[in-house]
């Protein structure tokens, strides 16, 4: 995390101080994972500064030193004012089970460019449906986990290799990190709050040059990912595979309230995004007039399913602007088997997923893929052909090419003599 000369600061409100021994305290915040111990001394001096709402960061190093000042502001302990006060309820909560290899939310800086990293954010605006779609993601990252995993546990040498393909990628160039979930503490916080703490960490995983893999979580988290790259990405290409547009307007005070139907009239004002390819889209519906304008945005271009399907991605990949960096939201119901209770909002028809792969391969050989979320997964029982493992397929091509994969060729793995 940065610190800049000028900038104000507050102890975190929870701050708990313990004694340790007559000369030392241990610090920790409620639903952190870090410990520090210092001084009684030290202790004592941000127990003052506490009561402070907030205070210019000479005011601490002075009385804390440049080192501890640093490490209390990267461990949150100290946060910036202006930071959102959905932070203090922590960030990121790691998995028992992790995809790749498990990374603390303290240590992003510690990222190299093109590193992949991995986390879960248990968004839901909505809840209008007897499955849940907040905690799907996590059904992606198990399949992930499976997949990548040594057969024996451990941390053993091997390859990863992929059929369809006949590519190989050696696990020392598996370059992915998992963050664990994003918190939630379902009695206090809202959906608002688990998207600050993901804009934040997406954020700081894009400022160490690393690309995250978003898993959600209902549509609404594309507010926050894709937001938390305006800075780094000041022209920014949307690609969104979706059945729905997500551009419902119902000329109703609802229209305000940021959701997974309306989030894509959010997105497409954002300053830093330049253009927006839907892609997937079908259906049909009645749109309301009264109390709405129709205007063109010519941001948004669309493929429909039934082009995409009849008559192939090619105008989609021609017509992309190759000039600019991609984040693809991807929503399972774009999918042609996604139905209840894979997804919540199953529409007719969809994406087949032979011809959806050989996109992604055009795709990721020919654009800047800088980040990608899956989103409405249900929380209900998968098999092997369903959304959730879709999303894991495809995940793993984005890890294939950024591993730099090479060709399999015609070799056999035999035992040792």
């Amino acid at each position: 995390m940065s610190v800049e000369t000028g900038s104000r600061y507050r102890v975190h409100p929870a701050l708990r101080s313990m004694p340790i021994d007559a000369s030392r305290v241990e610090i920790s915040a409620p639903f952190g994972t870090k410990r520090l111990r210092f001084a009684r001394e030290i202790g004592a001096r941000l127990e003052r500064l506490s009561i402070e709402p907030s205070f210019a960061r000479e005011t601490l190093v002075k009385a804390v030193g440049t080192v501890i000042f640093e490490a209390l502001v990267k461990y949150h302990f100290v946060l910036p004012e202006d930071a959102s006060p959905a932070l203090i309820g922590g960030l990121c909560v790691p998995t028992a089970q992790p995809a790749g290899q498990p990374l603390s939310v303290f240590d992003i800086e510690t990222l190299c460019a093109g590193d992949a990293v991995l986390l879960h954010a248990p968004i839901q605006t909505t809840a209008n449906s007897s499955v849940s779609v907040a905690a799907g993601g996590q059904r992606v990252r198990s399949q992930l986990a499976q997949s990548l995993r040594h057969p024996l546990g451990g941390d053993g040498q091997g390859v990863v290799i992929d059929l369809d393909f006949g590519a190989i990628l050696h696990t020392k160039n598996l370059r992915l990190f998992d963050l664990g979930d994003v918190s939630f503490r379902p009695s206090m916080d809202s959906a608002q709050d688990v998207g600050e703490r993901l804009r934040y960490v997406c954020r700081r995983i894009v400022e160490s040059g690393g690309r995250p893999i978003v898993l959600g979580g209902d549509h609404a988290q594309a507010f926050y990912s894709i937001d938390a790259l305006a800075d780094r990405y000041p022209h920014l290409g949307v690609l969104q595979f979706d059945a729905h547009p997500d551009l419902y307007a119902m000329g109703a005070p609802c229209d305000a309230e940021l959701n997974h139907a309306n989030v894509m009239h959010w997105i497409r004002r954002m300053k830093h995004v330049a253009s927006i390819w839907q892609v997937g889209v079908r259906d049909f519906f009645h749109q309301p007039t009264l109390n709405l304008r129709c205007e063109a945005d010519t941001k948004i271009q669309s493929l429909s399913a039934f082009e995409a399907e009849t008559q192939g991605y090619g105008r989609l990949l021609a017509q992309m602007d190759r000039s600019l960096p991609w984040f693809i939201s991807f929503d399972v119901d774009a999918l042609s088997h996604a139905d209840f209770p894979q997804t919540t909002t199953p529409v007719l028809g969809g994406l087949s997923f032979y011809r959806l792969l050989a996109c992604f391969e055009q795709l990721l050989s020919t654009f800047d893929i800088v980040g990608m979320e899956f989103v409405e997964i249900g929380d209900a029982d998968h098999g092997a052909h369903d959304a959730a493992a879709v999303a894991a397929r495809l995940v793993s091509r984005y890890l294939f090419h950024l591993g730099g994969a090479g060709p399999h060729g015609s070799f056999v793995y035999t035992p040792a003599p």
